[in-house]
């Protein structure tokens, strides 16, 4: 079970369909577990938001042995520097874990319009795909039009598809079927 915790209010509708897309993604069934407060430890100077500090403090609901936790966030996200300074951060994930944060920081302007919607919705959809794909232990892809296609790669497409290619597909269904529940 896939369970999504909001952690800033987000229009029933698009949770609804990307719930309808993360099953079609993983199999996996989708729950709207509910709005929580971000955590005040994870808060950095300047408004951003430590995203390990949240993934770990972050409020969850109950989870039984192999459900994975989503958190959605509205906060500008911090990751530790790496060798070659500090990465942009659209999430994180514990690899292999059981929590992964998303942000709509970095996500196309929603709009009004049908076709800026869409564009949204795909771009969290894949955003979230990828990331739930690292609490299954996929890593990135080469395949640019893979959702664990690194995120800041310019190869990804303005809109990109929100779907698996063969190789991470069959590797997270082994991954599922391997898992206790």
């Amino acid at each position: 079970m896939i369970r999504i915790v909001t952690l800033a209010p987000y229009d029933a509708a698009d949770l609804a369909w990307l719930g309808k897309t993360l099953y079609t993604a993983f199999g996996l069934g989708t729950e709207i577990a509910g709005e929580r407060r971000p955590p005040a430890s994870a808060e950095l100077p300047g408004g951003r938001t430590d995203a390990e500090k949240l993934v770990q403090a972050a409020g969850a609901p109950r989870v039984v042995a192999d459900d994975k936790i989503l958190f959605l966030a509205a906060a500008d996200l911090a990751l530790p520097p790496g060798p070659l300074g500090e990465p942009p951060a659209w999430g994180f994930s514990q690899q292999g874990g059981e929590r992964a944060v998303v942000s709509t920081r970095r996500l196309p302007a929603r709009g009004s319009t049908e076709a800026s919607v869409e564009a949204w919705r795909r771009r969290l959809a894949r955003e979230c795909i990828h990331f739930i794909g690292h609490l299954w232990e996929l890593h990135h892809c080469y395949d640019p039009r893979c959702a664990m296609h690194p995120s800041w790669s310019p190869d990804l497409a303005p809109i990109p598809d929100a779907a698996l290619c063969n190789f991470c597909r069959e590797k997270s269904e082994r991954k599922i079927r391997l898992a206790k529940t």
